[in-house]
């Protein structure tokens, strides 16, 4: 054993007196690591969280916002992000049945006073008022403090007006909000009988760049520039701020939204590749293209 270690140490010796010569690639990176070791430590820059308010509204029942809403912020939180879906406070919540709040319930503890329905890995908070939480002689709510606390949960709030936009607390939101999505569908005669019989809202026309036209349900024949610009000839009886449709959702598969409809499920937990079709509503956000 003696000799083993001895021989051991005498070739360790000889090696260690060789001289070895680093290869080109072997410089340059020794070179690179010592630059890197002598800058300067330079704090990373914080991520900046844009936190945004999006009310989504019909000019008429049955146009789509609320299907709009919701799977877009299905969506946004199946990214990651954080998002808040609610509808107008002190109102019965169309969500409560839609998404058949008190079967979904039984599988958390619920958080919070008010109800909650949590989705994509509780990044998708649904807040969902009972008709147990309604109540007539319900107090005036702030709805600045009551945005403000939303905004704080989640970096998107999306605040599913229906077709509730002619009520105080609608107008109000509309005031406060970041954009404003109209919601209107292929039935161009009853959109042109409400644009000439109701007074242009306030909101309408001080909104200016909020408020972004969504034609939901349109197929290739309503998408021609001629059906267009009739559509748009329509709104602008109401002024010209949003004269124009910005985003075109086109019509899903109908056997798909029955099935969803059915089962008390958002259109996307059902069918996720159905995705591609709302894409134009999914903006940059975070500095991420969506």
């Amino acid at each position: 054993m003696f000799h083993q270690v001895s021989r051991f140490v005498s070739r360790f010796r000889d090696l260690e007196q060789q001289d070895f010569t680093n290869t080109t690639e072997e410089e340059r990176q020794w070179r690179l690591l010592k630059e890197k070791l002598t800058l300067p430590d330079v704090p990373e820059p914080l991520e900046t969280v844009t936190r945004k308010c999006i009310a989504v509204t019909s000019l008429y029942p049955q146009a789509g916002a609320s299907f709009i809403a919701g799977n877009v912020a299905y969506a946004w939180a199946a990214k990651g992000i954080p998002v808040t879906l609610c509808e107008l406070p002190n109102h019965t919540s169309y969500f409560y049945f839609a998404l058949d709040y008190e079967r979904r319930v039984r599988s958390f503890k619920n958080l919070s006073p008010t109800s909650l329905i949590l989705m994509q890995n509780n990044q998708l908070r649904i807040q969902i008022e009972t008709p147990s939480h309604v109540h007539p002689e319900s107090s005036q709510i702030d709805i600045a403090s009551w945005i403000l606390r939303l905004n704080k949960e989640s970096s998107i709030v999306f605040i599913d007006v229906s077709s509730n936009w002619n009520k105080n607390e609608a107008k109000q939101i509309f005031e406060l909000a970041d954009e404003i999505w109209v919601v209107l569908d292929a039935d161009i005669a009853r959109l042109t009988r409400l644009f000439l019989i109701e007074s242009v809202p306030g909101w309408w026309l001080s909104g200016k760049n909020k408020v972004k036209i969504i034609a939901n349900k349109w197929n290739a024949q309503l998408a021609r520039t001629t059906v267009l610009k009739k559509v748009e000839g329509t709104l602008s009886l109401w002024g010209t701020s949003s004269s124009q449709v910005d985003y075109q959702v086109p019509l899903i598969d109908q056997e798909k939204a029955a099935a969803a409809h059915v089962k008390a499920n958002f259109l996307l937990e059902l069918f996720p590749e159905e995705e591609s079709e709302f894409q134009s509503l999914m903006h940059v956000h975070k500095g991420r293209m969506l």
